[in-house]
């Protein structure tokens, strides 16, 4: 619990030094993580900070997730991420280090890292580690501006356990709007879609797919 405080504070000290911060709160129908619902596609709310220095970049956010009965704590993730994007002359290199913190007892942290690049505009390409489960993530994730104020977003990934006989490909399309003339409220619309629900099972599992539908609205400030 201390490292996280003091990781929190870390990032809170940075964006305040910085020429750019960003502070988003949000409502959404499910929290789904790469294709794995973490409150039983129930409401999720969260708050977010990040800010950059540079290239050097880092962020905090706080999310409700469901518990079993049993659990001891809160129900709350926590996120908390800072990494460093190298650019090159012709490519960058993005280094990332991204914490989940889970205070429940119930659930285990888990750190990963990310190495990514982004060869063409809105297009990014990613391998995340898992440490403690183990896991591999590669992703590819595009972002695109529309037309008035329209965006779409869209990406695809493949869960690789290294302990597990299982996988499973994730993607996920958001199409949304800013509303900047309704206090810069951001509404939006997603489809996510996983091949095998439970990705860290084994062969004789039920590996059965799953579509969900995904509402939501945020605001930066």
């Amino acid at each position: 619990m201390k490292q996280i405080i003091a990781m929190f504070l870390m990032v809170i000290a940075t964006s305040t030094i910085q020429a750019k911060t960003v502070k988003q709160v949000g409502l959404m129908s499910d929290y789904l993580f790469r294709g794995i619902t973490l409150t039983d596609n129930s409401l999720a709310a969260y708050l977010k900070a990040s800010g950059n220095v540079g290239n050097a970049y880092g962020g905090v956010k706080a999310i409700n997730i469901e518990a079993a009965d049993n659990a001891e704590g809160i129900p709350v993730e926590m996120d908390v991420n800072f990494g460093y994007n190298n650019n090159f002359e012709h490519f960058n290199l993005d280094l990332e280090v991204i914490t989940y913190n889970f205070l429940v007892d119930t659930i285990t942290d888990e750190t990963e890292f990310k190495i990514g690049t982004s060869p063409l505009k809105g297009l990014d390409i990613s391998l995340y580690r898992g440490i403690k489960k183990k896991t591999w993530y590669p992703e590819i994730a595009y972002e695109n501006e529309l037309v008035h104020k329209v965006y779409l977003d869209a990406s695809v990934g493949f869960w690789l356990p290294d302990d597990e006989d299982d996988s499973a490909l994730t993607a996920r399309v958001e199409l949304g709007r800013d509303f900047p003339e309704f206090y810069g409220v951001d509404f939006y619309v997603a489809v996510d879609y996983i091949s095998d629900s439970t990705p860290f099972g084994y062969n004789n599992d039920n590996d059965d797919a799953e579509t969900e539908f995904v509402f939501g609205v945020r605001k930066n400030f």
